[in-house]
């Protein structure tokens, strides 16, 4: 089977939601506790802050999807992005993540960001590893900070710059 990255349109609103509303309600992997509505769509796609959102798609199913924004869409932050990316549970380990982190490494530089951070729940640390597989590097933590599902969490910050593996 063959895994396509596209670019994500309105096509793409409910799966993509719904993939993030699995994410919120059953782990920490999101830190909303709530749903979010189809309208959430909206701040995805690209405009403003966004510079590219994909869907990962394998025979015509919708596997996950990735966003890039600037970071918090100030001007002085222009060579730092934002990604953020999931995957149904099922489509982890087979390579998607990695395509996908390179698609947002060649847009990010097209924008002329030279740094990509990643924030990832503590508890998370399959991500943690996919990241530092991939050249990120830690540098700082929030501890207990929040709590989701009855338990006190934290976050991991994550940096990759330009040209690092």
């Amino acid at each position: 089977m063959s895994i396509t990255l596209a670019k994500m349109t309105e096509a793409h609103r409910k799966p993509v939601i719904d993939i993030l509303n699995h994410y919120i309600l059953h782990s920490t992997a999101a830190y909303r506790e709530e749903e979010v509505g189809y309208r959430h769509f909206d701040g995805m796609l690209p405009g403003n802050d966004v510079i590219s959102s994909y869907v990962a798609i394998e025979d015509n199913t919708i596997l996950g999807f990735c966003v890039l924004e600037f970071h918090k869409g100030i001007s002085t932050f222009k060579k730092l992005g934002d990604a953020m990316y999931f995957l149904l549970p099922e489509a982890t380990g087979r390579g998607i993540g990695k395509r996908i982190l390179e698609q947002l490494e060649i847009d990010a530089a097209k924008k002329g960001i030279t740094k990509i951070i990643v924030d990832i729940c503590d508890e998370n640390t399959k991500s943690i590893e996919f990241h530092k597989k991939n050249g990120f590097v830690e540098y700082g933590r929030l501890r207990n900070c929040w709590e989701k599902h009855g338990k006190k969490l934290g976050i991991v910050f994550m940096e990759k710059e330009k040209g690092k593996t």
